[in-house]
């Protein structure tokens, strides 16, 4: 299995990259086009509606070797660091189990596991993805220490037999209020979701 970089260490960096105005596609060669509907196709393998604009595009570099997620949107937060919302779609989401209670153990002993974050989870769900059964599950995460939290919302969903991920991470200072604007966009970003064709996976 690849070596995954982790996903604090990702925030931290697209943070950095945010600021410096680096975090969009332009100085990269990754595909992608708008179609006549004024969708995004993304690698010809997924289509999507863009989300709204303060929204940025954004794919962890040399992805096809060690790359944490397939792609993902970032957006700055009006606030004090670290106030920023990420939300990406994952390919290989942590685990190998296609049950999703076990994916779901499995994913979130791992999930920002270096942000030192103590997780309680919020919603649990079963919900209809692709024509196909799924799992969202709602959860906070806190740093007494360093007085920061963050909230998550993540989607277990089917792409064939496998378990594929979506998942948005709101971060805050400890007294920063989450803004339930961001999960409305990326529930309209799911719900747009396509696969335009066949994973590697389902060819064999």
């Amino acid at each position: 299995m690849k070596e995954r970089w982790p996903i604090g260490f990702i925030y931290i960096s697209l943070l950095i990259s945010l600021i410096a105005g680096c975090a969009t596609p332009g100085s990269t060669s990754k595909p992608y086009r708008v179609s006549t509907q004024g969708t995004v196709i993304y690698g010809e393998e997924y289509e999507f509606k863009l989300p709204p604009p303060g929204w940025n595009l954004f794919w962890p570099e040399g992805e096809e070797e060690d790359g944490e997620f397939a792609f993902g949107f970032i957006r700055k937060d009006p606030g004090p660091f670290p106030s920023l919302s990420v939300f990406a779609y994952d390919e290989e989401p942590f685990g190998y189990s296609i049950s999703f209670g076990e994916r779901e153990k499995e994913f979130f002993k791992r999930f920002l596991w270096n942000a030192n974050l103590q997780f309680e989870v919020l919603e649990r769900k079963e919900i209809n993805l692709f024509g196909k059964e799924g799992l969202e599950v709602m959860v906070e995460g806190k740093d007494p220490v360093k007085k920061e939290k963050a909230k998550a919302k993540v989607i277990f969903a089917k792409r064939g037999e496998r378990i594929v991920a979506f998942y948005l991470t709101q971060w805050r200072p400890w007294d920063g209020a989450y803004d339930p604007s961001a999960f409305e966009v990326f529930d309209q970003f799911v719900k747009s979701f396509k696969f335009l064709k066949k994973s590697f996976y389902e060819t064999l």
